[in-house]
């Protein structure tokens, strides 16, 4: 399989690993989103010699052991090394670069905590110049803690690395064959895991694969997820009743309080968000017209994580006994709906690589915008906003349609904006996935589905 996307990873991984001065680079990143296959790629590409260590969970006496033969094999005769500093101090020996990837770290200190921090660091601040270190690990929350100020490693890393799921882009390009609506629904519905994404069959439909990768009890997806909620929510108090609260609408703090009834009240709920944040659970959100407290909300992080949730009840019944049946009656009446938020976020990402290629330099943030016309006791939210450098918005309105949108919907979202107090908005667009029929309007920005694949 060739490698695809993670340009900037890459490039800032292969910058650290040839920088003079590195020791260390960490790289983080949940399980199945490709950090292994990254940090190959960076290695192939330079001119060293260099390993690839997967961690168990045992004694850090015995991998020590093993990465000892695991590198003096790569250059010659196989020696176990009792401790990082004799293996370091061998390693020095040599003229070559030597690059030392330790992945999934976080099972190397499972049993000893700390202390295994503590012999990397002492043998790190010793440790030869021709010789490289990558710690990886997919505990998101263990993982950033070596690079907290009261851990033993703090300080000696040149570079983190996170690795996060892909963007649309990025995705279709694992499906690139496939018509745009397509492609709109499975990175709806299966997001930018590259595991995933790999695993889904081209020839095959989007209701097909959803009942192969979800639906049905060994699915891929459906494991991925709860592998997910396993690992990450077993050490985060109240994690699942979080996730139950904002599957059932509530995203506001005040409300998510109201739903799970915290024995601790809001300060043990606050813990509670900020580790699921910090862990990539959740995602926290305002529009960027209204910095509010009232106004943040949270999210799911991740398409797949949100389409299990949304659907979880459906996915573990175990009276279920055909899945193509399950998925006709519980998840095709409203997967079109599912796909219909995340396609805002599609859009949002649009703008966002816009702006970072320099195609749209007058973008400052990127969000939604909220409306409350007390007078008129009208309120709502525009799908997507743009700030731009001059302090002016502009709003679109996003449609995932079957079909192309008519003359008479855009006129029916454009009167919307009548009578609505919209401080500061300057231009109204429309972004359809299917596309438009007739001619463009001169007042109304419009996009298709096709426009926002044209980037590449």
């Amino acid at each position: 399989m060739r490698f695809i996307g993670r340009t900037k990873e890459l490039e800032t991984l292969r910058s650290a690993l040839m920088d003079e001065e590195t020791k260390a680079v960490l790289v983080i990143g949940r399980r199945r989103m490709g950090k292994t296959r990254l940090i190959k790629e960076a290695l192939s590409g330079l001119d060293c010699t260099s390993v690839v260590y997967r961690c168990k969970e045992q004694a850090s006496a015995r991998s020590i052991e093993e990465i000892s033969r695991l590198v003096t094999g790569a250059l010659g005769p196989v020696i176990a090394f009792p401790s990082f500093e004799a293996l370091f101090s061998y390693l020095g020996t040599f003229k070559q670069k030597i690059m030392i990837a330790i992945d999934e770290y976080q099972d190397m200190r499972m049993l000893e905590g700390t202390y295994v921090d503590s012999l990397l660091r002492n043998a790190m601040d010793d440790m030869p110049s021709n010789i490289r270190i990558v710690l990886s690990g997919s505990a998101i929350r263990v993982m950033k803690e070596l690079e907290k100020n009261t851990n033993p490693l703090y300080g000696r890393f040149k570079a983190t690395v996170e690795v996060g799921e892909m963007d649309y882009i990025d995705a279709a390009a694992f499906l690139p064959a496939l018509p745009t609506r397509d492609k709109l629904m499975f990175y709806s519905v299966f997001g930018g895991v590259p595991w995933l994404l790999e695993s889904i069959d081209g020839q095959l439909g989007v209701e097909e694969n959803i009942i192969r990768l979800f639906v049905e009890a060994k699915g891929l997806a459906r494991g991925y997820a709860e592998d997910v909620l396993e690992v990450e929510c077993a050490s985060i108090a109240y994690a699942s009743e979080v996730f139950h609260a904002i599957r059932n609408g509530k995203k506001r703090f005040s409300d998510i309080l109201s739903y799970i009834a915290v024995e601790s009240g809001r300060t043990q709920l606050a813990r509670t968000l900020k580790a699921m944040l910090e862990a990539g659970l959740l995602i926290k959100r305002h529009p960027i017209n209204n910095d509010s407290p009232k106004a943040t909300f949270y999210e799911v992080s991740g398409n797949a994580m949100r389409f299990y949730l949304a659907y979880q009840d459906a996915l573990l019944d175990e009276n279920n006994v055909n899945p193509s049946t399950v998925f006709k009656a519980l998840i095709a009446p409203s997967v079109d709906t599912f796909a219909s938020y995340r396609f805002e976020d599609v859009v949002r990402s649009y703008f966002k690589r816009l702006s970072l290629s320099g195609k749209r330099e007058d973008i400052l943030r990127i969000g939604s915008y909220w409306y409350d016309d007390r007078k008129a006791r009208r309120n709502g939210e525009f799908d997507v906003a743009l700030q731009l450098v001059d302090g002016s918005y502009e709003i679109y309105e996003c449609k995932f349609l079957k079909k192309a949108a008519t003359r008479q919907l855009i006129e029916d979202e454009r009167s919307k904006l009548g009578g609505i107090p919209l401080v500061g908005v300057r231009r109204f667009g429309m972004v359809s996935s299917a596309g438009f029929e007739g001619e463009m309007l001169d007042d109304v920005i419009m996009l298709s589905g096709d426009d926002l694949y044209r980037l590449t």
